[in-house]
């Protein structure tokens, strides 16, 4: 059981973090990633260069705090779906939840996320983290696989599969951040309308693969090493 002191300690650790994501975020849009130093980062929010380091491997992660969280909501969809249930229904659920919070209906939210969107375009380090960041995506997903099926190495199955699914996610996050920045939708349309184009996609995957990598009974049963 956690004690009150630790869970203290948490929350004053996460909105630490949050400040510090905050302040950093504020400033890459303000001056441009490339024109903002840690250094100058940790004095507006009050801390030690140390202390930013502390919660972020490195600069470009502060410009995307919420990664560990998608990671951990991955690996969940992945571990805990249920019994019968395919790999494609699990990161489904997971990718309309992320669309589902991430796109913006309000108007204070389709500003903020334009400029970030414009934020990451303009920065070749921004653009490198996030495609590195959806690899890293694609691979959790096909190691996952390959663990839980017991898959062989010339078993190219996981490494497919993974690959689809991170496209169609990729197509998806891509074309909001580029309909924001063109402008032509409201944020309402933009949203409703790649939501419905991710579910299209990922009928279409579902067409090919339904039945593979159906979810063990125990999940955890199923995964062998």
């Amino acid at each position: 059981m956690t004690s009150p002191r630790t869970g203290v300690r948490q929350q004053k650790k996460e909105a630490t973090r949050a400040r510090i994501a905050a302040v950093a975020m504020d400033l890459f849009l303000e001056r441009g990633f490339e024109n903002v130093s840690v250094v100058e980062i940790a004095a507006g929010a009050g801390v030690t260069e140390k202390t930013v380091f502390n919660h972020f491997a490195t600069k470009v992660d502060l410009a995307f705090p919420e990664d560990p969280d998608a990671v951990t909501a991955l690996l969940g969809a992945l571990t805990s779906r249920p019994a019968g249930a395919s790999v494609l229904e699990a990161f489904r659920a997971f990718a309309l939840d992320v669309y589902e919070r991430y796109f913006p209906l309000d108007e204070q939210g389709r500003q903020r996320e334009t400029q970030i969107a414009r934020l990451v375009d303009t920065s070749p380090a921004l653009r490198a983290w996030k495609r590195d960041m959806l690899a890293r995506y694609a691979d959790i997903v096909r190691d996952h696989l390959a663990a839980e099926l017991g898959a062989e190495s010339a078993d190219m199955r996981p490494t497919v599969v993974a690959t689809s699914l991170l496209a169609v996610h990729e197509a998806v996050i891509d074309g909001f951040r580029d309909g924001l920045i063109a402008g032509a939708e409201d944020a309402a349309t933009l949203s409703q309308r790649l939501r419905a184009s991710a579910e299209q996609a990922f009928d279409l995957l579902g067409a090919g693969f339904r039945d593979y990598a159906i979810g063990p009974a125990n999940p955890a049963a199923g995964v062998r090493s």
